[in-house]
């Protein structure tokens, strides 16, 4: 199981890449890491028999460099980071995706790198589009993310995350609150300092954008989570031909049910490789 370092882009990139067959690329959460997504994702064998399965922590993430000043992460830094750790890996188009954070990064890939894209797998996809379009629940989630990197700032680490805790909004569910608490304070202080300011001052691309999308997509969410509201799931079903929503009636649904998460995911991959 090849894990390692990289140097892309300037910074000291940690990567894992395990499986056999066609290239996929996976990219975690805002505040993740590798470990966040072996975590979330149980049965990652079943994929590694169908793919060569790249994941890595992003830019100022987990055990990776980063800048230490907001502007270093834009969807547009954190697209770039992705495409250039799969190009070694593959001589053709591959399967791109990711969780909240790494959605929107591999959205950003596939409109702006289309050649290196096969299919799309978007998993719990932040509030894209424009302002505006946000709604209440989108807006309180978002000002807790402005507030955690303020408190970050002036109090550090560990005091952060027991008033984070407190905040409106944190997790859908106390369970995730517990879990999120955990692997907060596990994390590397630049995601949490610059990568979140960085990232609520980055703008999205045009939702007009995604009509451009020509390869097949699967969407994944589920309703009640202000950080990746259903909104964004249906926005990009709407815009993008050859896509595909699932959305769960209850927050946490598709991690209390990995056997349906999974399935959903192997099922694309199969079509996608047919």
């Amino acid at each position: 199981m090849p894990t390692g370092f990289a140097h892309v882009n300037g910074y000291r990139l940690r990567y894992r890449i395990e499986g056999d067959g066609p290239l996929a690329v996976f990219g975690h959460g805002l505040m993740g890491s590798i470990e966040q997504i072996d975590d979330n994702h149980s049965g990652l064998d079943a994929l590694h028999e169908r793919v060569r399965l790249l994941v890595y922590d992003a830019r100022g993430h987990g055990q990776s460099d980063g800048p230490a000043d907001p502007a270093g992460y834009t969807w547009e830094t954190l697209g770039q980071d992705m495409a250039a750790l799969a190009a070694p890996h593959h001589d053709g188009a591959a399967v791109f995706g990711g969780g909240s954070m790494g959605a929107a990064t591999a959205l950003w890939v596939a409109l702006e790198r289309p050649e290196l894209v096969r299919g799309l797998v978007l998993v719990m996809p932040p509030p894209l589009g424009h302002g505006p379009m946000r709604g209440e629940g989108e807006q309180r989630a978002i000002m807790v993310l402005d507030m955690l990197a303020a408190a970050v700032e002036n109090y550090g680490l560990a005091k952060t995350v027991e008033l984070a805790r407190t905040f409106p909004g944190f997790a859908a569910t106390p369970e995730e609150a517990d879990e999120r608490a955990r692997w907060m304070l596990t994390q590397n202080p630049l995601a949490l300092a610059h990568g979140i300011r960085g990232l609520l001052q980055a703008p999205f691309h045009d939702p007009d954008c995604y009509r451009a999308i020509r390869v097949p997509t699967l969407v994944i969410a589920y309703e009640g989570d202000g950080l990746h509201p259903v909104r964004a799931a249906q926005l990009l079903g709407a815009n993008i031909p050859d896509c595909r929503v699932e959305i769960a009636d209850q927050p946490g649904y598709w991690r209390e049910h990995p056997d349906e998460f999974l399935a959903l995911v192997t099922g694309f991959l199969d079509r996608v490789q047919d």
